[in-house]
């Protein structure tokens, strides 16, 4: 098992997948790992639907811009927002912050004030407030991926519209990226990455 950092460090977009099936338990495992993701006001608003079958994955790459290693990934997880759920998860979150009545004044007035604005949005509005919630969960699984010696690669580059209507999701259901999953075939190099000094404020 690699530290976490180790994990980090050998992580990479994997689009090549030998043909192995992955075995149910260890997708649980990866859920779980995402299950267990922070969130504003403990919304937990990510939902996921794994997708193995050959058709609905070629469905899924064509909804991508026929990006072939969608339909060539073992697994395909449709990582999406719940909208509904973490509006209520939100509400549900400031309120018990407001019983609980351990911060300064004006903390709880902007709690409240997000709050009523939440309330009157669109619920489809929302989607792009929570996608970061979902991003975190993602990305917990994709650490413990390559803990298990598994490749995978995000894919944010598909029309959102056409994956919904592919499993008729509501408009509470926001599509947020597909996550493709299965054994490395590929080995990429680690690509460049900014030094400290390029990333930091002054």
């Amino acid at each position: 098992m690699s530290s976490v950092i180790e994990a980090i460090k050998m992580r990479r977009s994997i689009r090549k997948f030998r043909p192995e099936e992955i075995p149910d338990e260890i997708i649980r495992d990866l859920l779980e790992a995402a299950r267990l993701a922070p969130s504003g006001s403990n919304s937990q608003p990510w939902r996921f639907k794994v997708v193995k079958d050959r058709e609905t994955k070629r469905r899924l790459a064509e909804a991508a811009f026929n990006q072939r290693h969608v339909a060539e990934a073992p697994v395909v997880i449709v990582c999406c927002a719940d909208l509904q759920g973490y509006l209520d998860g939100v509400i549900s979150g400031a309120q018990d912050l407001l019983q609980l009545k351990a911060m300064e004044k004006h903390i709880f007035e902007f709690i409240d004030y997000r709050t009523n604005k939440l309330k009157k949005m669109d619920i489809e509005q929302l989607g792009p407030e929570i996608g970061f919630n979902v991003a975190i969960a993602v990305e917990h699984i994709v650490l413990r991926a390559v803990e298990l010696g598994l490749g995978t690669c995000w894919v944010r580059l598909a029309d959102g519209k056409k994956i919904k209507e592919i499993f008729n999701w509501g408009k509470n259901i926001s599509f947020v990226t597909l996550l493709l999953l299965g054994y490395p075939a590929e080995a990429p190099e680690a690509r460049k990455r900014l030094s400290l000094d390029k990333i930091l404020l002054d």
